[in-house]
């Protein structure tokens, strides 16, 4: 998170120009892509998992010893994947690929054994999350099969309509993402928030309507059925205003009323469903043209990756890495005791992180669909102002107090 956000950030003010044109699969704008969905989101995901994994199940990670070296190898394989979008060499991104896919296979073994290991326990894993890790698998070796078709052109039909790459953002952004999310809500927002959900049956419902839309739309792209994408559009959006209506419930009955940052990050979330439900249904009930139709695809792709994704991101972030750090510094001995703050998950610049990252993203979603690079541009750098802000926040704001000797801090290795 202390890299690969900012790093998107300085990508994405490079590449605004190219999407606003409608020039969304040139280099630049496939290594952004790239550094948001391998590095920062699914990063992010990865080390999630390796903390609440053992907190939820009430177990350690089978093979944890063998993590460093699964971060280090899915590390240099995404740096490297970048690095050749950015030179277009696309036989040197295939085979990063395939060393970012070995590593993701070994994170998503890991994870199931620790599930299944846990017994009874493991019934805590929302329904969500197993099919986010089924399409994670099959989007890692789309990824290959894409970036290897670019370097040597064994499958010519997969660049008609982009029909390949409409294959991979659906498995990546709907399936892995999107149902990553909704499981991590359903399994810790009403549990941080002390809230119930409204009705346990719409989550249900809600993976439903998910899995049929990204069924919709790969049969659209493999077959070239266009009523396909337009019935899965619908689908996306019901699907997406039931998860609206259920944040507004929990926000709306959790416990305790001190500021909290995680609280308008997931207004923000059910914000962009609504935003996100209307435009992707109306284009699928006819109400909603762009010219070009890509456009219209560009604009939801961005408020989706940047705005909904990242969003829930960074609320977590703000609920769970303090109760991680502080429970940490209680294991060291002769620490001082862990802080009892009123206020505890709102600092101060976290404000400015929602604002600067929203109206980014308002932005940079505005100048694709009016084409106006300036605007696109704008945008990226208020989104990148905001990774900055959040990554000295969460990443390098211990820094200065232990140089100051204002923080007790010592490096240790391993924590029983």
């Amino acid at each position: 998170m202390g890299v690969a956000f900012p790093v998107l950030g300085l990508f994405l003010v490079g590449a605004a120009g190219s999407l606003a044109t409608g020039a969304y699969d040139t280099l630049p704008a496939l290594a952004a892509t790239h550094v948001a969905t391998l590095g920062w989101g699914t990063m992010t995901i990865m080390g999630g998992a390796m903390q609440m994994a053992p907190a939820l199940l009430g177990g350690r990670v089978r093979g944890e010893r063998s993590v460093p070296w699964l971060y280090g190898l899915f590390a240099a394989s995404v740096l490297t994947l970048i690095a050749g979008f950015a030179r277009g060499n696309f036989g040197l991104a295939a085979a990063a690929g395939g060393g970012a896919t070995l590593a993701s296979w070994w994170f998503v073994a890991l994870i199931a054994s620790t599930i299944a290991s846990a017994g009874k326990k493991r019934s805590v894993v929302s329904p969500q999350i197993p099919v986010a890790f089924l399409c994670f698998v099959l989007v890692l070796l789309w990824g290959v099969v894409l970036a290897a078709n670019m370097r040597w052109g064994f499958w010519p039909a997969l660049f008609v309509d982009r029909r390949g790459l409409v294959v991979h953002l659906t498995l990546g952004l709907g399936g892995w993402f999107g149902l990553m999310v909704v499981g991590t809500f359903y399994r810790l927002v009403p549990l941080v928030h002390g809230a119930r959900v409204a009705a346990p049956h719409r989550g249900w419902a809600i993976l439903g309507l998910g899995v049929l839309a990204i069924g919709g739309v790969l049969t659209g792209a493999v077959w070239g059925i266009g009523w396909a994408f337009r019935a899965a559009a619908v689908l996306a959006a019901c699907g997406l205003l039931l998860f609206a209506w259920e944040i507004l419930h929990v926000l709306a009955h959790r416990q305790g009323h001190v500021p909290d940052l995680n609280v308008p990050h997931w207004h923000a979330v059910a914000g962009y469903s609504v935003v996100l439900a209307c435009m992707g249904g109306g284009w699928g009930l006819g109400w909603v043209a762009t010219d070009p139709p890509s456009r219209l695809g560009e604009c939801v792709t961005a408020l989706f990756l940047l705005g909904w994704v990242t969003q829930a991101i960074i609320g977590q972030l703000y609920k769970i890495t303090p109760f991680l750090m502080w429970y940490y510094r209680a294991t060291i001995p002769d620490m001082l005791a862990i802080p009892r703050q009123p206020a505890p998950y709102n600092p101060r610049p976290g404000r400015a992180v929602l604002w600067l990252s929203n109206l980014g993203v308002a932005g940079l979603a505005l100048g694709i669909w009016l084409a106006a690079a300036p605007v696109a541009e704008g945008g990226a750098v208020l989104l990148a102002g905001a990774a900055f802000v959040l990554a000295y926040l969460l990443a390098y704001r211990w820094i200065p107090g232990c140089l100051a000797g204002t923080l007790p801090f010592e490096w240790r290795w391993r924590i029983s």
